[in-house]
């Protein structure tokens, strides 16, 4: 019988996950990102293309594979998601009784 290797360390980043270490909750996921809980829930709601669906669902909870969320880092996007530019081009019917309006309304100025 030959000696048992030693555990590898969970920090260890070239050991593969397996069993429940290769699941993400919101939270573990929110850690990875560097942002809130709620954040990730907001995001899930409102469905941003570089976020994949959770691939499943445990205690109620949403949780992805580790295989899913590869590369999420370089996906995802900076800023604020769902945020509008300013600036953005207004379509404004014309009255009936002829009056031009302005096709684009301009921001404030600061």
């Amino acid at each position: 019988m030959t000696p048992a290797e030693p555990a590898a360390s969970s920090s260890d980043p070239h050991r593969r996950p397996s069993g429940l270490d290769d699941l993400y909750d919101i939270a573990r996921l929110a850690a990875r990102l560097e942002v809130e809980n709620a954040t990730i829930r907001v995001w899930l709601s409102r469905k941003v293309p570089w976020l994949p669906a959770p691939d499943g669902r445990l205690n109620g909870g949403a949780v992805w594979r580790a295989s899913t969320l590869e590369g999420i880092e370089e996906r995802r996007a900076p800023g604020r998601p769902g945020r509008k530019p300013r600036g953005v081009m207004v379509h404004v019917p014309t009255p009936a009784h002829g009056i031009e309006l302005p096709q684009q309304i301009a921001p404030p100025q600061a």
